[in-house]
């Protein structure tokens, strides 16, 4: 099993230098390249350039220093998974931009991940052309600022005719860029809002969490994990991640991501559609123009999504 690496990396601006532990399943050893450097995945699982601590500094362009901070501070949080790390409140002096119209969001009693909608409970409707709908439940207590924007956005048809821009195969398929490229969208307050992060609520298998750049810099792009049993144990087995006896339970009988676990907001969980998502995570995907092999090559596309109540 690979070990925790330092890489150093040097603001060109500022010359200071940041050494910045790498955990196992961030970073790939290349045969391609010098074997001072390493490719270390960013926050959007993009390789970027480093160097290894062993060898002699050199400064990396502002980009590169701006990901792999992005990806320490990623780490940093998902290490404790026994504390709230958000820094958002259930009120917010953000003004919702006019053109959208806020419906009402009915909140469980009581916050339970797994568990079945309550009778009342806001939940989403996403029809996907070509493969079925999926049903969300969400967790208004715990991420109000996260199921406010997705809500609001869903029921005001902010969604409809986008696509699954980036689709990999038991981890994840992320959505809700209106450019379709991975870099556009926006919440509804026009502004980049606050991770919401707590124990309750883990990136198991069929979790819909906001996707981002960074700590808090969510807007509308969001991505459901599809990741099964056998990937979260092999997750757990890496141990990048402190968690409790009865988070790795979660993870073992329902499947995740345990890396993700602390660095993004976890607002909403799939009631009903797991044959969906694993339809759309086994579609044949292509190199997306980073090298990543994640664009679809047929368009998977949000049809429509709606706004009801369980019942």
């Amino acid at each position: 099993m690979r070990s925790w690496l330092s890489v150093l990396i040097t603001d060109a601006e500022s010359k200071k230098v940041f050494d910045i532990p790498i955990a196992p399943s961030l970073y790939s050893l290349s045969n391609k390249m010098d074997n001072s450097l390493l490719a270390v995945r960013d926050i959007n699982h993009k390789y970027i350039v480093v160097e290894r601590k062993s060898k002699m500094r050199k400064i990396i362009a502002a980009a590169c220093l701006m990901a792999a901070m992005t990806l320490c501070v990623g780490c940093s949080s998902a290490k404790d998974g026994s504390k709230d790390t958000t820094k958002a409140t259930t009120e917010t002096k953000m003004k919702v931009q006019s053109k959208y119209k806020v419906p009402k969001i009915t909140a469980a009693k009581k916050t339970d991940q797994l568990a079945d909608a309550q009778k009342g409970e806001t939940i989403v409707t996403m029809k996907v052309k070509g493969y079925g709908e999926m049903q969300f439940k969400f967790f208004m207590k715990k991420a109000p600022l996260a199921v406010k924007n997705f809500v609001t956005l869903a029921s005001n048809g902010y969604f409809d005719g986008q696509i699954f821009h980036r689709v990999i195969n038991d981890f994840m398929i992320q959505s809700g860029d209106p450019t379709g490229t991975g870099t556009g969208g926006e919440s509804i307050w026009g502004e980049d809002f606050d991770n919401e992060v707590c124990e309750e609520l883990l990136p198991l298998r069929g979790s819909l969490c906001m996707a981002n750049s960074g700590a808090d810099t969510n807007g509308s792009q969001f991505f459901i994990v599809q990741a099964k049993a056998d990937t979260a144990k092999k997750g757990l087995e890496e141990g990048n991640v402190e968690l409790t006896k009865k988070q790795q339970t979660l993870f073992l009988d329902q499947g995740g991501y345990p890396s993700l676990t602390g660095s993004y907001t976890v607002f909403g969980q799939m009631i009903n559609g797991y044959d969906v998502l694993d339809k759309i995570s086994g579609c044949k995907t292509q190199d997306n123009g980073s090298g990543e092999v994640s664009q679809p090559v047929k368009k998977v596309v949000i049809e429509k999504m709606t706004v009801s109540n369980a019942e």
